[in-house]
């Protein structure tokens, strides 16, 4: 194999080989730098399969890494990887050939490049300037009132993730979900929901999206920017561990996935469940208390009743026989 000059980014590679298996660099040796991210996968024959994300988070790839390598790297450190390009069968099993690279050197780690940027960094400051809600305690507050939360909630167009989260709400009945199909590999299509959708009744906003390619779109400054604009509170259900999106950053409440999301739901049902039972037996146990109370008073009043029937009965036995007396001791004087 031969080298290049100079270093490559992802981004490059994503242009080189966006309509095409093969390009100027096949064969050759080169410098790529990115971040790193683990995916916590398993070996696959030789090599661990992670990805290499550019600096501006729009482009990534799957690189390969023996276990030798892999220990020298650590997930959201930004690299300079020396390697070359591989075709391979997609671990989907789906016969498709697919690019990768293949680390076989660290190069350099590069301490100065930052997983969040100036630009990102204003927003999240920006993000917190606004008041956290407590999301928990909004809708648990309005379903102990008997007042069902109202939830908008966004989905791909083809997406399954509805299904993922309502898998997990057991008890959907205690909310008013509403939902939505939404294009949400595209910032456009996003921004012209939120821009042309009325939230005035709405009480919470939920944007779902499974893992996958094409995440980076919750990058975008605009599109984060527009969510915490919003009037009312959202979460994130965006299914991707290892590289947080800009977008969850900022959310109000970022979830991994959206099963998650039907988990956290259903906590809070299931929060007001345990409250209504610990309230029923409070008013069984003082329901009881109070039976007891009535119980013993009545026992006291029925005591008192028959100790004042017994002081009546010898009160008068006493009287009689003082009469008695008092006519014995006239009769001893009279004769």
């Amino acid at each position: 194999m031969s080298e290049t000059n100079g270093i490559i980014t992802v981004s490059t590679l994503q242009t080189l080989y966006a309509n095409s298996l093969s390009s100027i660099l096949d064969g050759q040796i080169i410098v790529l730098e990115s971040f790193y991210f683990d995916k916590q996968g398993k070996l696959y024959g030789k090599y661990y399969y992670d990805e290499l994300v550019s600096k501006d988070k729009r482009n990534r790839i799957t690189v390969q890494f023996s276990e030798d390598i892999k220990k020298q790297l650590v997930s959201g450190q930004y690299y300079k990887l020396q390697g070359f390009i591989t075709k391979a069968q997609s671990l989907d099993n789906d016969s498709r050939l697919k690019v990768f690279f293949r680390a076989t050197k660290v190069l350099k780690l590069e301490k100065e490049v930052q997983l969040v940027s100036k630009v990102e960094y204003d927003i999240i400051r920006a993000r917190f300037d606004r008041e956290f809600p407590i999301i928990q305690d909004i809708l648990l507050e309005k379903i102990e009132k008997e007042d069902k939360p109202i939830i908008d909630i966004i989905t791909g167009v083809q997406s399954t993730s509805k299904d993922d989260y309502s898998n997990q709400l057991l008890d959907k009945e205690y909310y008013i979900i509403r939902h939505h199909k939404c294009n949400l590999s595209s910032k456009d299509d996003i921004l012209k929901f939120l821009n042309s959708y009325n939230f005035s009744d709405s009480d919470l906003l939920i944007i779902l999206r499974g893992g996958g390619s094409g995440l980076e779109v919750f990058n975008e400054i605009e599109l984060c920017k527009k969510a915490i604009e919003l009037p009312i509170p959202f979460i994130t259900g965006i299914g991707h561990d290892s590289d947080k999106t800009l977008l969850q950053r900022v959310s109000d409440k970022g979830l991994s996935t959206p099963t998650s999301v039907g988990v956290f739901l259903q906590k809070i049902v299931n929060i007001h469940k345990q409250r209504l039972k610990l309230l029923s037996s409070k008013n069984m146990e003082i329901s009881k208390y109070k039976k007891e109370v009535e119980n013993e008073k009545l026992l006291i009043t029925n005591q008192l009743s028959s100790k004042k029937k017994t002081l009546l009965f010898v009160s008068i036995l006493a009287a009689f026989l003082l009469l008695i007396v008092g006519y014995l001791i006239y009769l001893l004087v009279a004769f």
